[in-house]
């Protein structure tokens, strides 16, 4: 055999390679799918109820889990001492800017969904706006940094 017909056989072998494998993949990746997505579909459909409250116990558990991870390495990490410490204030405005923010996604998506698409994307303005202020708002809390107590040098 001439060298150029095994290049071009060797070519054409390394192409079957490479399409068999992005088959296999894809195929792969298929099968994976319908093992997860099957039964959950089943679980889905033959108990509504046990699977919602499931679904959202498991909501609830991965919120609770990322609460807890969150203070435990605030605890844990080294204080900064240049760095301003977070206030309840800051707290509260972000668990109300994530409420807002899911309360107006709800909206607009409702609204969009009904064909109410000019008062959905005023909506979507509205609360865009109302997170940008609050954004703000939670920033200028953040970022107020506490009172300078000089050190008290008492000779006795």
């Amino acid at each position: 055999m001439s060298s150029g017909l095994r290049r071009r056989i060797s070519a054409w072998i390394e192409a079957g390679r490479k399409t068999g494998f992005v088959i296999l993949l894809v195929a792969g990746s298929a099968a994976l799918g319908i093992l997860i997505s099957w039964p959950l579909w089943l679980f889905a459909t033959s108990a509504r109820v046990a699977y919602t409250v499931t679904i959202l116990a498991l909501a609830a558990g991965g919120v609770v889990y990322l609460v807890v991870r969150a203070a435990v390495r605030s605890r844990s990490a080294a204080r900064d001492p240049g760095r301003p410490r977070g206030s309840a204030a800051s707290a509260l405005l972000t668990a109300l800017m994530v409420i807002v923010a899911l309360a107006g996604l709800y909206l607009a998506a409702a609204l969009l969904a009904r064909g109410i698409w000019i008062l959905g994307a005023g909506a979507a303005a509205a609360w865009a706006a109302l997170l940008w202020l609050l954004g703000r708002a939670r920033g200028a809390a953040r970022n107020r940094k506490g009172r300078a107590v000089p050190a008290e040098n008492k000779s006795r």
